[in-house]
Order: C-alpha cells, then sequence, then structure tokens
C-alpha cells in the first residue's frame, strides 16, 4: 500500500527504489566466490539457485570471511529446521547535475527465511517479510512513503541425489551469475510492470564441470497490470572452462502475455582469480506489443562487475550497467556504481556506494549515494 503526501521529482522514486533493492540485495548472495574455487552456489546455499539460507558448511565458510570471526564447529550436521531473521536498513541522496533539489531517501527491509527439511530428499522454503521506503525526506523536498508485504519465495523441493534438485513454487527466475542486481536492471528495461518472483517449476542439474536449469513459470499475481501476466520458459546453462575458477554460459527466455510477447537470448560468465574477479550478463531481447498495429523493440543490456577483495571479509566492486533499446523506446542508458562491502561479523554487513546514472536526451544525469547495514540471526 502507498500512502503519498506529495510528489517529489518525477525521476526520484524509480532510482531510488532501484537502489534500495540493490543495496538491500548486495549482501544476500556472493558469486565473487568463485575467486576461491566455488563454482556454483549448491556448496553452501541451501537453494541451487543461491542466495537465501545457507548450509551448515555455508555458515562456517561465512564465519570464516568475516572480519571478528567465531571458532567454526568442525561437526555440521545436517538441521531438519533452517532459518534466520534479516534487517537491512538503507539510505539514499540523489543529486542531479541540472541543479535539482537532492533528495533523500530511507528504507527497511524485515526478512523471516525458513527451512524446513521433511526427509531426506524433500524440503519447504520460504522468504517473507515487510519492505518500507520513504523518499523526498529534505527540508526542501516533499514526501512518499509506502509499506509492502512480500512473499518472495514459497518452494518445495525433491532432491533424488546429490546434482539433481526439482523445485515448483513462488520464487526469482534463475539466471547466469546469481545477483539480484542485473536481474532486477535488465526487467526494469524491457518489463517494468511484471511480477520479479513468478510462480515456476525448475530443475537444476549440476556437477563440478556444468550446470544447466530449464524452467517454465507463470504469473506471480503481484503484477501491476494485469495484461502484464506472463507465461512462458527457459534455459540456463554454463560450463566450467578453467579449474572451477572460470564459467561461461548461455541463457534463453520466452514468454507470452495479453499485452506483448518477449523472447530473449544471453551470454554470461562468471571469473575468479584468487583475490578479484570479473561478473557479466549480456541480453538481447524482442519485445512486441500486441494489437491492430503491433510495435516491436529490441533491448541491448549488459553487465559488468570487476570486483577486488584485498582480504576476505572486505569486497570492493565496480559495476557497469548498460541498456540500448530501438523502435518506439528509444534510448541509451549507462550507470556506472563503485561499492564496498565489509562484513564485520556473520551478524553484520555494511554496503557502501555510489551510482552514476547517464540517460542522454531523456532524464538530467544523476548520482545517487548509498549505505545499507544487514542484521541477521544465525542459527
Amino acid at each position: 500500500m502507498t500512502s503519498p503526501q506529495s510528489k517529489p521529482h518525477w525521476f526520484a522514486i524509480p532510482l531510488l527504489l532501484l537502489a534500495f533493492v540493490l543495496v538491500a540485495s548486495s549482501s544476500s548472495a556472493l558469486p565473487t566466490m568463485i575467486r576461491l574455487g566455488y563454482n556454483n552456489c549448491a556448496a553452501c546455499h541451501v537453494s541451487p539457485q543461491g542466495g537465501g539460507l545457507l548450509t551448515p558448511y555455508g555458515k562456517g565458510v561465512d564465519t570464516a570471511q568475516s572480519l571478528f570471526r567465531e571458532e567454526v564447529e568442525t561437526a555440521q550436521p545436517q538441521l531438519r529446521l533452517l532459518y534466520d531473521v534479516r534487517a537491512v536498513m538503507g539510505a539514499t541522496l540523489l543529486s542531479s547535475q541540472q541543479g535539482s533539489n537532492p533528495v533523500a531517501g530511507s528504507s527497511l527491509r524485515f526478512m523471516l527465511r525458513n527451512a524446513v527439511n521433511m526427509s531426506s530428499h524433500t524440503q519447504f522454503s520460504y522468504q517473507a517479510g515487510l519492505a518500507a521506503a520513504m523518499t523526498g525526506n529534505t527540508p526542501t523536498t516533499q514526501t512518499t512513503r509506502s509499506v509492502d508485504v512480500l512473499i518472495s519465495k514459497a518452494i518445495f523441493e525433491y532432491r533424488p541425489k546429490e546434482g539433481l534438485a526439482l523445485q515448483i513454487g513462488r520464487d526469482t527466475l534463475p539466471d547466469g551469475i546469481g545477483l539480484p542486481d542485473p536481474r532486477v536492471f535488465m526487467q526494469k528495461q524491457h518489463d517494468p510492470f511484471g511480477t520479479n518472483f513468478p510462480i515456476q517449476a525448475k530443475a537444476f542439474v549440476w556437477t563440478p564441470k556444468f550446470e544447466l536449469t530449464p524452467y517454465v513459470y507463470g504469473p506471480g499475481f503481484d503484477e501491476t497490470r494485469h495484461a502484464a501476466r506472463q507465461r512462458g520458459g527457459g534455459v540456463v546453462g554454463g560450463v566450467d572452462v578453467w579449474k572451477q575458477r572460470a564459467v561461461i554460459g548461455m541463457t534463453a527466455r520466452t514468454a507470452y502475455s495479453p499485452s506483448f510477447d518477449r523472447k530473449s537470448i544471453g551470454a554470461y560468465a562468471r571469473l575468479g582469480f584468487h583475490k578479484w574477479g570479473i561478473l557479466e550478463e549480456h541480453d538481447v531481447t524482442a519485445r512486441v506489443v500486441n494489437g491492430p498495429l503491433p510495435s516491436p523493440a529490441d533491448y541491448v543490456t549488459g553487465y559488468t562487475q570487476l570486483f577486488v577483495a584485498p582480504v576476505e571479509w572486505f569486497v570492493t566492486s565496480l559495476i557497469v550497467d548498460d541498456v540500448v533499446a530501438s523502435g518506439s523506446v528509444g534510448k541509451h542508458t549507462y550507470r556506472f556504481a563503485p561499492t564496498a562491502a565489509m562484513r564485520f561479523s556473520n551478524n553484520v554487513t555494511v554496503v557502501v556506494g555510489t551510482r552514476d546514472d547517464v540517460i542522454p536526451g531523456i532524464a538530467p544525469n544523476s548520482r545517487t549515494y548509498s549505505v545499507s547495514v544487514a542484521l541477521k540471526s544465525v542459527q
């Protein structure tokens, strides 16, 4: 639900909301671990898709990478009930290069994540919480507030053997590099009214040398427009090409809705070299609006992250986003974002960064300063 008092600058709200998503999610998934030889997520995360709850082994790795380390237990039994509680607090300041008043924002996300091992092969997991945001809270800028209830995951999983998992339920769609940043960025370009959490059925197949995830999906029923409810399917597949530190792969997806049809193909790479690495994902999407006069548009989106970890608890990144859209929505957008993530303990992570948005000829260039603090329980 949203209760605006009045509207701030027209370009402020979407940029700030995007910043909230990126900052809040930066501490939740670490494909940068490929620099240490973890070429997939299944070793440390409950779900082979990554993100979310950690396994007992993953919690040990998480603790070992903190500034203030605790003793790690050598015995790591498989627990029947896994859970954690997490609160992420964020603050942003958006400034325009055309002299407009800066727009401040703040956010708070409270999440409960839970997984129940129903048997040695079956599991149910979910993630739910509250997300509150406020923008424009400065003496010279008007204020908008929103509070939303989020159920971002509700998954039943059957894992008949190691290296094979079948899932059905509500979740984010699989992608190539396992980070929410590029997924959010790409979706905002060619699917702004769709859901981030569609209902889906998917299979994960993995070995030390390859990964394959076919999936089909339907509406999440939280779309902002009924006509944006989609059905479709896709696949993500990659191969380890160098000593569990270099994975390259491809993605493909097709979707149909009452208002448009979309087809996408992409490529990704995860590269790690002990202290540093590169994450890349690029996507080409052809989108056609249905109607008496079909309106086609093509989108080429790219995400590149160069990361450096001088010490295990401190990771710096430079992120470059890029999108080129043709057709009736023609535009070219760049985004540059240096960030630093500091894991002080397995309870506290702090992320600071800036993001420059350049949209030539459409909106003034802007810069967003952001900081977030993630507090979580440890089972």
